[in-house]
């Protein structure tokens, strides 16, 4: 049996308003799932399955639900286009795939190479201010190779190390930076314009997300290192008193 005969025996089968239950399962199962390529695909097939209902549910064909569905399939149809080549594994540079690798694992491939294309790397030599305390942070970095200190009112509270964000918490709440951060060594780190890096997320939705997944995990150990460095300083200072 061909395709076109196939095609012809499921849009005029005698079960064919089963058809609606098959669609609502697909539909269904596309709220449960949270990967958006599989939400997609299954929407495509609810849709291919109303196609004979529509066919057969009344005395003349039903062009217009059917022309619908089509137009709905062809849009998720390009979406999916989109994903599975953003998803294709590209080569990276060396210091890109090191930084996706310990910093950036949860974007998709793609994702990561567009969060690349709208930043820019930076060399800073020791001692260069990055963020001034009250003052209002353009930038967000995430610091490659070297080291930074964090400082309030000339006292180090915090040293960043690679992998850790800069800005991140005035690009989160728009506040003005709360401490100073400056370059403890030559170091390397890849900076985004806050302006043109909300631009991207307000497009991208998914991306929005899990961006701002990693950078909470960021202020998660940043808050969990700073109690140790809080704690090693107190004792440091305690033994100096002996």
């Amino acid at each position: 049996m061909d395709s076109a005969m196939l095609f012809m025996v499921m849009m005029y089968c005698p079960c064919v308003e089963d058809m609606v239950h098959v669609a609502n399962v697909f539909y269904l199962s596309s709220y449960l799932v949270r990967d958006i390529l599989w939400l997609r695909l299954l929407t495509i097939f609810a849709g291919l399955s109303l196609l004979p209902f529509y066919c057969n549910c009344s005395d003349h064909i039903l062009w217009a639900p059917i022309a619908w569905n089509l137009l709905f399939m062809a849009v998720n149809s390009v979406q999916i286009a989109i994903l599975l080549r953003e998803r294709r594994p590209k080569p990276l540079g060396g210091s890109e795939q090191e930084l996706y690798d310990k910093v950036f694992a949860d974007l998709a491939p793609g994702e990561f190479r567009r969060l690349l294309r709208h930043g820019d790397w930076r060399d800073v030599e020791a001692g260069t201010l990055l963020v001034q305390k009250d003052t209002v942070v353009s930038d967000m970095m995430v610091l490659k190779q070297g080291a930074m200190d964090v400082f309030v009112e000339d006292r180090v509270i915090a040293r960043l190390e690679p992998g850790q964000f800069i800005g991140e918490m005035s690009f989160l709440t728009g506040d003005n930076a709360t401490a100073d951060v400056r370059a403890s060594e030559p170091s390397r780190v890849l900076v985004w314009s806050q302006e043109r890096l909300n631009e991207l997320l307000n497009k991208k939705a998914t991306l929005a997300f899990k961006i701002r997944g990693i950078l909470g995990r960021d202020v998660v150990g940043k808050l969990r290192t700073q109690s140790d460095f809080d704690e090693k300083s107190m004792w440091a200072r305690y033994q100096g008193d002996q």
